[in-house]
């Protein structure tokens, strides 16, 4: 009895070099596994793990046990929720406790969303203020409605993204951020005010004889009704074109606003660019080109993902 229980101990210890390291094609193993190349086999060589659709992944229960676990994406989610929601193409994939969430282990997708609105109409949302002389001193908020878009099918210019949509929420120009990420935005815009100029032959007697060059205006990137939590973001109005006078009796504005945007939660965050001007207040009857008509605006959204979070 004595002798078999040495024989079962010199086995286990024996044994314990083979769980401590472990080498395929090496007798040598340098790592805890170490794999080595084998020149005399033609056929593939490598690691496979575990290939998994985006709903397979989206089932597994997770824990904090499995940190760093891999798995090889097949395809995405049909619904994704918070724990898929990056994983937006074919792919490898680890889980990430701390955030319980699967990431590619590209770190992220860089996406580009880029979308133009030409002869696009212009909607006056409000505005305050008398008439004639007493108007001096007041505002006016103007978006850009979706209409006559370009392309006409209302797509990006380039790929469409999973990240960054056109919003439909109603018929006002804007985009939704479908994932959190921090995002880089630029805004461009012009648009006609068919103003009578003192001492220009007027264009429409029924307006008030009124300087355009009195008009201050700023591009706004108005977030709506997001949650103030959901987003910081520092995109700001900080180039723009003194009005310029385009034709006898009507001016064009344009400008560019430029920033960054730390987008925090999934499918919350959306915004459109608004124009918001002061002194002399923009009126519905203002916009536009009287001798082009429903040419009055031009809008450029373009955006690219910088990184997760």
């Amino acid at each position: 009895m004595m002798r078999k229980r040495l024989l079962m101990m010199n086995i286990l210890f024996a044994a314990v070099p083979l769980w401590a390291q472990v080498g395929i094609q090496t007798s040598n193993p340098d790592a805890t596994l170490d794999i080595r190349y084998d020149s005399t086999k033609n056929g593939a060589q490598g690691i496979l793990i575990p290939r998994m659709t985006g709903d397979q992944i989206q089932g597994m229960s997770m824990t904090p046990n499995q940190d760093g676990l891999q798995v090889f994406a097949t395809t995405v989610p049909t619904s994704s929720n918070d724990l898929t929601s990056l994983i937006t193409k074919s792919g490898l994939y680890y889980y990430l406790a701390s955030e319980n969430r699967w990431y590619n282990v590209n770190a992220y997708d860089n996406s580009v969303f880029s979308t133009s609105y030409s002869s696009s109409a212009i909607a006056i949302n409000r505005y305050s203020g008398g008439s004639g002389a007493t108007d001096y001193n007041n505002q006016s908020q103007a978006s850009f409605t979706r209409f006559a878009t370009v392309p006409a099918t209302v797509e990006t210019l380039f790929s469409a993204s999973p990240f960054v949509q056109q919003r439909t929420t109603d018929a006002i120009q804007g985009i939704k951020f479908l994932k959190r990420g921090i995002y880089s935005v630029t805004v461009q815009f012009t648009y006609v005010i068919n103003r009578d100029v003192a001492g220009a032959n007027p264009i429409n007697a029924a307006l008030p004889d009124r300087p355009g060059s009195q008009i201050t205006y700023q591009l706004i990137p108005n977030f709506l009704a997001s949650p103030s939590a959901s987003y910081i973001s520092n995109i700001k109005h900080n180039s723009f074109v003194t009005p310029t006078k385009d034709g006898t009796g009507f001016n064009r504005l344009s400008g560019i606003a430029i920033g960054n945007i730390k987008v925090l939660q999934d499918n919350t965050v959306e915004f459109i660019p608004e124009i918001r001007t002061s002194g002399y207040y923009v009126s519905a009857e203002e916009i536009g080109n009287s001798t082009n008509a429903g040419v009055n605006g031009e809008m450029s959204i373009h955006v690219l993902r910088i990184s997760d979070l």
